[in-house]
């Protein structure tokens, strides 16, 4: 009996622990400066007193939204781990039920609004973090806690001049706001269902720095696993999309292994319309953009083709510019391999038919990176990673100069198949700029100097496309995949020459290929899925791989052939 008793006592001990460690906060009140003794729990005593495991939930009386006002000095900081904030806890809200191309119909009744000042921040400086400084604070600030995760909670802030402190003349200076910093190793965030500068009425924009911010902190620690809208694992994916409205840099990391998906950038709950800048007023000379990681090792961006949720994982991203550099929808500004940016909408609503124009590149990279931009035709999802791209108004692909080192050499890799686009207003992959196609394909090509063009033509019964390809270099690149597109008429009205839709592929020297010599492609037309005179160009992709996958890191895509029109032919009979 003794021993049942002292069973019992210790397995009761070890519960009430559990419950201390764990436990449910309810909020109850938006008032964090003098909440009712006993009666109220202020969001700022309930993340004064978290421990490991707990949830923060909301029952706020009243209709909403509730705005809970950022105390002056900030909140603490977040240090506990498997700490979840769930902003759809209160009453009248509700997540999003909709795909990724459909208007988002969440409803947000808990506001974090920090849009008063003058502070209503958690200063940075204090830390004496190398991935923070004085110029920087926060809302929510997490401090090597792991496993954070936050949902339904709308975010108002403001922006800032970001500037010093200066003691000598008591200006206490005007840091940079984001409204969540991820510091040190608060490694697997996931960060979902939230609206980022857009009050829950989705119209009022109130943006700051950034949605969230991740950049390596003491001894090179990262909070890598960050997850930035839906992880795509088929459960409540759609109740995880974000929107983020008005950010300096929306998604502002220096962070590896990073899934952002699922969100509208700049684009409003409708998903047609779009942020208009010229309402933002910008203190610190920056501009409106979406995405930059200087540590972006295995980040993918958009859909992963992993084949479950793979059609909700895109994210939409509208209007971008800059002021004092040049624009750019996603920045890798440091060396970062296998990056995949695959099934995005940019320039474009859900509609497929709203369109913008951006004055951007789509991405800016450095060397020894690698990058997938579209499918990598793995048999896996492969239309849903095709990426549409719009109105770029800039070089399709932004070069840092140090591509140019080691005679190109270590230049960034970059494998771009399958994707949709439209007047955009540079030539695809590249062209002669700051890094140049001769030296940029150096090691791809047996002559990059000379040989680099792709041509096409018909034989004379016009039954049949007839490829040149460039001698690749054959130590480096062992297989040649052409995709035909049917070519965008108004980039080809400017002289442009660009893939709207991906026909089909075909591997130089497979049973497809009827031109039995090497580096030339006879195809059967009738191969293609024509329903009318049509105007297709030919996209040659080199491997270090058989068969038409791709990857990021060992494949390397070349510049748009000619165009050339071609009218349907009845499929080959094969025996």
């Amino acid at each position: 009996m003794k021993k049942l008793t002292l069973l019992f006592s210790t397995a009761m001990l070890a519960l009430l622990c559990f419950d201390a460690e764990a436990a449910v906060m309810t909020v109850n009140t938006t008032n964090n400066v003098n909440p009712l003794p006993v009666i109220e729990t202020s969001l700022m005593q309930a993340l004064t007193n978290l421990h490991d495991g707990d949830t923060i939930q909301f029952n706020i009386p009243g209709p909403g939204p509730h705005y809970i006002k950022t105390p002056d000095a900030g909140y603490p900081f977040i240090t506990n781990n498997n700490i979840t904030i769930d902003g759809y806890s209160q009453a009248g809200s509700s997540p999003n039920t909709n795909s990724i191309l459909t208007p988002n119909n969440a409803k947000i009744q808990v506001v974090l609004d920090s849009r008063d000042g003058p502070e209503q921040r958690t200063r940075l400086g204090s830390l004496n973090n190398p991935g923070y400084g004085d110029s920087e604070s926060a809302i929510l600030a997490v401090l090597g806690a792991k496993n954070f995760k936050i949902r339904g909670v709308s975010f108002l802030s403001r922006h800032t001049a970001g500037s010093l402190p200066n003691p000598f003349n008591q200006d206490p200076g005007d840091p940079e706001i984001y409204c969540i910093a991820l510091i040190n190793d608060a490694t697997n965030a996931h960060v979902s269902g939230c609206w980022f500068g857009l009050d829950p009425d989705g119209t009022t924009v109130a943006g700051g720095r950034s949605s969230v911010a991740s950049f390596k902190g003491d001894n090179g620690a990262s909070s890598s696993g960050l997850v930035f809208g839906t992880d795509g694992d088929g459960q409540n994916d759609p109740a995880e999309f974000n929107i983020s409205m008005g950010m300096g840099i929306a998604i502002h990391l220096e962070t590896p292994n990073v899934k952002v998906a699922g969100n509208f950038i700049n684009v409003f709950p409708n998903g047609t319309r779009f942020l208009d800048l010229s309402t933002i007023v910008l203190l610190d000379g920056e501009g409106i953009e979406a995405i930059e990681n200087g540590a972006a090792d295995n980040m993918v961006i958009g859909t992963d083709g992993d084949g479950v949720s793979d059609a909700d994982e895109r994210n939409i991203i509208g209007p971008l510019f800059t002021i004092s550099v040049a624009n750019t929808v996603a920045e890798f500004w440091d060396s970062a391999t296998n990056i995949t940016f695959a099934g995005n909408y940019v320039g474009i609503g859900i509609d497929g038919q709203t369109t913008l124009t951006n004055d951007s590149t789509l991405i800016n990279i450095r060397n020894r990176s690698s990058i997938r931009i579209g499918s990598n035709f793995d048999g896996v999802s492969d239309p849903l990673e095709a990426n549409l791209i719009y109105n770029l108004d800039n070089s399709f692909i932004g070069f840092h100069e140090n591509n140019n080192e080691n005679d190109g050499a270590d230049a960034a890799r970059i494998v771009a198949r399958g994707n949709r686009l439209v007047n955009n207003a540079s030539a695809v992959l590249m062209q002669d700029q700051n890094v140049t196609i001769g030296t940029y394909y150096s090691t791809v090509l047996a002559d990059s100097t000379n040989n680099f063009a792709t041509t096409v033509s018909t034989n004379v019964a016009g039954t049949q496309l007839w490829v040149t390809i460039p001698p690749p270099n054959t130590n480096n690149y062992s297989t040649a995949i052409v995709d035909f597109y049917e070519v965008d008429p108004i980039a080809l009205a400017n002289s442009l020459v660009q893939g709207k839709t991906f026909l089909g592929s075909v591997i130089d020297g497979s049973a497809s290929d009827l031109d039995l010599a090497a580096n030339r492609v006879a195809f059967d037309i009738g191969n293609l899925p024509l329903t009318r005179a049509t105007t297709v160009a030919a996209l040659v992709t080199y491997s270090q791989d058989t068969g038409l996958a791709t990857q990021a890191g060992r494949a390397v895509t070349a510049i748009f052939s000619n165009p050339v029109t071609v009218n349907p032919v009845a499929s080959p009979l094969r025996i």
